[in-house]
């Protein structure tokens, strides 16, 4: 499945995913293969189910799918046939989601075209409703889930926030850059747990955000593998590392939270923040999906030795609650991609190269006091 580079879970318990230029769509209760969508010329990059979910017609599952040359076709996945096909460039498109959170239609599909283009789609008609470019190549994007207007575009040099987005105009501005220093560019990358304080060890990472580019060596935005609005919390976002996941504070621009990985831990390729708690799914290299839950609220104090901080930094630490079994990766068989249920979030299914979707299932167990998921 060499194609398989994306996948998606609709409201419906079904699963899609890309497979070379085919787009197939698994039940995840029976695990068989419900329907084989064949139209794209070239390997599929990008599935989206849509999120309406119409209890009076539970059929009208629709699903936009992009390929290497371009190209967009929304499908009606009960019947196997494609609505319509939207085709801007030639590259393979960089991201698209469809717009969950307005009501004005549930037919609209937003999409990075490369370099440097997002498109406003009527995913019914394929109809180009706007268009607009900026400066650096963009990578992906993210939607603020409390406010529809607010829209984080991660580009080659940094992260552009838009504040004025609509889905019936371009945006006016061209948003707000700001530049990411690098996390390894910070002398206590691999020192949080140091002797110095917890304070002092993330005041030298916590300043990332800056409206000045930094120099070229501590620019690594190339490594960022993710950026997404977590949306379990107001005004919080994530950054996805190989090796960390940094928390960000956009009121205060700063970091407010490192997950790093150990020296002989396998590096994260994937993460998918939860609605309904502060948890964070996180898909590794050898293919182990961990679920990682926020700690209750503390803030950072001072040692002993230390001067109080009058205004003391709340920290947000993730604690390791459950994983699976991990893969045999090889040179063919390897981890793709990983989604999750919409609907209640207690599962998680993996992609693997060489065909197979391994679904897992999360539940709570109770041993002696404490209460374990």
């Amino acid at each position: 499945v060499d194609g398989a580079l994306c996948s998606s879970r609709g409201w419906q318990g079904l699963i899609a995913y890309g497979c070379h230029s085919l787009v197939l769509v698994v039940d995840a209760n029976s695990a068989q293969t419900l329907q084989v969508l064949e139209r794209h010329k070239a390997s599929v990059v990008k599935v989206r189910c849509n999120y309406h979910h119409n209890i009076g017609s539970p059929y009208s599952l629709r699903l936009a799918s992009a390929d290497a040359m371009g190209k967009i076709i929304v499908w009606d996945v009960a019947t196997g046939a494609a609505r319509c096909e939207i085709q801007e460039h030639s590259k393979p498109i960089q991201d698209m989601q469809w717009l969950w959170n307005q009501d004005a239609s549930r037919d609209l599909l937003l999409a990075v075209h490369p370099p440097n283009y997002i498109v406003m789609w009527n995913a019914d008609t394929g109809t180009k409703l706007w268009k607009k470019s900026y400066a650096e190549n963009i990578l992906s994007f993210s939607f603020d889930p409390f406010d529809p207007s607010h829209l984080a575009l991660l580009t080659s040099e940094g992260i552009v926030f838009i504040s004025d987005f609509s889905p019936s105009k371009a945006p006016a501005s061209s948003g707000k850059k700001v530049y990411i220093s690098s996390p390894h560019s910070s002398p206590s990358h691999n020192k949080l747990a140091a002797a110095t304080g917890a304070k002092k060890a993330l005041d030298k990472v916590k300043i990332l955000i800056s409206n000045e580019k930094p120099s070229a060596e501590s620019v690594t935005l190339n490594d960022c593998l993710q950026l997404s609005y977590l949306p379990s919390k107001r005004n919080y976002m994530l950054l996805l590392y190989p090796r960390e996941i940094l928390i960000l504070d956009l009121e205060v621009n700063q970091t407010v939270g490192v997950i790093a990985i150990e020296r002989t831990g396998v590096p994260f390729i994937q993460v998918i923040p939860c609605f309904q708690r502060d948890g964070l799914f996180c898909l590794h290299e050898n293919g182990c999906i961990t679920l990682r839950v926020r700690r209750a609220s503390c803030s950072i104090t001072a040692t002993p030795n230390e001067e109080p901080d009058p205004e003391p930094v709340q920290e947000l630490v993730y604690d390791l609650r459950s994983q699976c079994d991990a893969i045999r990766v090889t040179k063919t068989v390897r981890p793709f991609s990983m989604v999750c249920c919409p609907v209640n979030e207690n599962t998680a299914a993996l992609i693997v190269s060489d065909g197979r979707v391994m679904i897992w299932e999360l539940k709570s167990s109770i041993s002696g006091r404490n209460v374990r998921n």
